[in-house]
C-alpha cells in the first residue's frame, strides 16, 4: 500500500510509480528490478501495488528496498524518506510505504 499522512485528495490522473531496486552497492545507483505505474481515477490513499519481479534476480546477500513517489501533472509532489527494506535480510515481502510531500522552491 502507498499512503501519507497529509489529508489531502489525489487528482483524478494522478501518477504513483513504485520501484523494486538492488541497494547494495555503495556509491551506486539503485538497479530497478521491478517497477509499476498506477494512473489514479479518483482512486485515494491508501492504494494498493504489486511488484512482479523473477525470483532467480534475488541475490540472497543483496539488500533490496521498495520506493514510491506520486506526480501530479509531471511534477514529484510525494517520495518516501524512510528506507522500505524487503525481501533479504529478515525483510517482509508485503509493505505499507508512506510518502511525504516535495517542497518546491515557492513553498518555501
Amino acid at each position: 500500500m502507498i499512503t501519507y499522512r497529509q489529508r489531502i485528495a489525489l487528482p483524478s490522473g494522478a501518477k504513483i510509480a513504485v520501484q523494486l531496486v538492488d541497494v547494495s552497492r555503495a556509491d551506486a545507483p539503485a538497479i530497478v528490478l521491478a517497477e509499476q505505474t498506477i494512473i489514479t481515477d479518483g482512486q485515494q490513499v491508501p492504494i494498493p501495488f504489486q511488484l512482479a519481479y523473477e525470483p532467480n534476480q534475488i541475490n540472497p546477500r543483496h539488500s533490496y528496498a521498495v520506493q514510491a513517489r506520486i506526480l501530479i501533472n509531471e511534477q514529484l509532489r510525494w517520495i518516501n524518506t524512510d528506507r522500505y527494506s524487503v525481501i533479504t535480510n529478515n525483510s517482509p515481502t508485503t509493505i505499507e510505504i508512506v510518502v511525504n510531500p516535495v517542497t518546491t522552491n515557492s513553498e518555501k
